[in-house]
């Protein structure tokens, strides 16, 4: 099913993260996209959701969170102001609107609309999979209060596409950026950590493959609940 998608790195965190919700009983689950620019992005999940939909027993649930003007000025150094620019990546908002077929566009800067999203979390269709693309570190950190949520509105293991951990000439460090803003989140939680995801053994290397990680939210009510496919052996025979 991959190879047909568009956006391997959108694929595999919503293939992945709709399965879960499937073996954990649910039958909708939701995927997030915090900076959506243009919208290529949201269309591509758009299209990879109708693909899902036919070959999972799952309905999925889209939402796009971005400023709509651009990126805002930037805070301080830890926002790489020598890489991005306020008013970069300005939305053409009608015009994505009108492209769009299902997904939910959520207008406004982050620290303003993810506490009314948060208000009412969408309790009967987990949030299982993130891509955070909103280039600061100031915007990242307000988005990773997502994972704030009561349990029953988010999966125990979230997919999460991290789109600025690696790069070309942006000169990406461990103190400033999105980088920063996982360590920092890591240090405060005890029991929630974003962690590179492990699970390419049979996949061939890609650089995508990187940015991929797993929020673990290790007191979720269901972290520790069996998901295991059931179909297949549970022992393994000792060869003769």
């Amino acid at each position: 099913m991959l190879g047909a998608l568009p956006r391997p790195f959108y694929a595999y965190t919503a293939v992945r993260a709709s399965e879960l919700a499937v073996r954990l009983g649910y039958r909708e689950v939701t995927w997030i996209e915090f900076g959506v620019a243009s919208g290529n992005g949201l269309i591509a999940l758009e299209q990879i959701k109708a693909v899902v939909e036919q070959y999972i027993p799952i309905t999925v649930r889209i939402v796009g969170f971005d400023m709509g003007s651009g990126l805002p000025m930037p805070v301080d150094y830890r926002d790489l102001p020598y890489h991005w620019q306020g008013g970069s990546y300005e939305m053409d908002v009608p015009k994505l609107k009108a492209r769009l077929s299902n997904a939910s566009l959520v207008l406004g800067p982050v620290a303003e609309t993810l506490p009314v999203y948060l208000a009412k979390p969408p309790h009967d269709a987990p949030i299982g999979m993130i891509s955070f693309d909103l280039d600061y570190y100031s915007s990242t950190v307000e988005a990773f209060g997502i994972f704030d949520v009561p349990d029953e509105a988010i999966l125990p293991r979230v997919m999460c596409y991290m789109d600025d951990v690696i790069g070309t000439t942006e000169c990406y460090s461990d103190f400033t950026g999105e980088r920063l803003a996982i360590r920092e989140f890591n240090e405060r939680n005890e029991s929630r950590k974003l962690s590179p995801c492990y699970d390419f053994e049979l996949y061939g290397y890609e650089r995508w493959q990187e940015k991929i990680m797993i929020h673990h939210d290790f007191g979720h009510a269901r972290y520790s609940e069996y998901v295991g496919d059931p179909s297949l052996e549970s022992q393994i025979p000792l060869i003769d």
